[in-house]
């Protein structure tokens, strides 16, 4: 299994990577066994992308302000999978939701933070380095 990946965060504040001959459903299932691991749990699911959640750690909040976080914030990662051909493309987005209970939730993207570094290894294991 080939891959490209894209080393570190992007511009856009995503993490990307493109696993050779795969399908969609196989990134699913090892995107699944890596978040578990980490102690996160499935939030969303959908054909095209999947989100896993978790109470936002310290290590996560030390570089926020408390007023952006709220009371109980969430570390969400967000996962975009796209067939290209007989590969396959995913892309991650972390960030860190207050979800105080006001309507829309409050998002904070984190993806040039450390915890960029675990999303990166996550997205190593799916393309087999």
């Amino acid at each position: 299994m080939a891959c490209t990946s894209s080393q570190g965060p992007q511009p856009s504040g995503k993490l990307d990577v493109t696993v050779a001959k795969t399908s969609p459903d196989r990134i699913k299932t090892l995107l699944v066994a890596e978040m578990q691991k980490r102690k996160f749990r499935i939030a969303q699911e959908t054909a095209s992308q999947m989100s896993f959640e978790q109470p936002a750690g310290s290590a996560v909040l030390q570089s926020l302000s408390a007023a952006d976080v709220g009371k109980n914030p969430i570390e969400r990662v967000t996962y975009s999978i796209k067939q290209l051909g007989s590969d396959v493309q995913v892309s991650a987005e972390i960030a860190v939701i207050n979800k105080t209970g006001s309507s829309p939730e409050k998002k904070i993207d984190i993806g040039q933070s450390a915890e960029a570094q675990n999303v990166s290894s996550v997205l190593d294991k799916v393309a087999g380095n």
